[in-house]
């Protein structure tokens, strides 16, 4: 693998795999704050939170029957071999469950669909495995 490919591969999944770890501890200190009230509103929010946690839980236990069965390993396919088995495990469970939440965001997370934006149209030339021109078409 080329050496530029592999270091933005990795620079990408570290910002993935930090957001999502951010994300992960803003749920938990927000479900924290919301355990401490009992007004009317805040009960309603734990309710959410807590189906939140439960669809988080599924996606979870299928992501990591998905990366064991399939026997997935980021960090192996991207070659780096200095690294723990469990770490690479986990690293890719995380990109993968993390991945599974982001797709359900951009498909509306089944709320009421959403006009699709307008996707640009583009032409792409790949000579020898290199892109050599990316131009936009109108």
């Amino acid at each position: 693998m080329d050496a530029t490919a592999k270091f933005v591969t990795i620079v990408a999944v570290a910002a993935f795999v930090t957001e999502r770890i951010v994300a992960t501890l803003d749920y938990l200190i927000n479900a924290v704050r919301l355990s401490r009230s009992q007004s009317g509103i805040v009960v309603r929010m734990r309710r959410r939170e807590r189906r939140k946690l439960v669809m988080f839980g599924i996606a979870a236990l299928i992501a990591f029957a998905v990366v064991d069965r399939a026997n997935l390993r980021l960090l192996r396919v991207l070659q780096i071999d200095k690294v723990h088995a469990l770490v690479d495990f986990w690293l890719t469970w995380l990109v993968v469950v993390a991945g599974a939440d982001r797709v359900r965001s951009m498909l509306g997370g089944g709320s009421a669909p959403q006009k699709p934006a307008e996707a640009p149209v583009v032409r792409l030339q790949v000579d020898g495995g290199e892109v050599r021109t990316l131009q936009r078409v109108s």
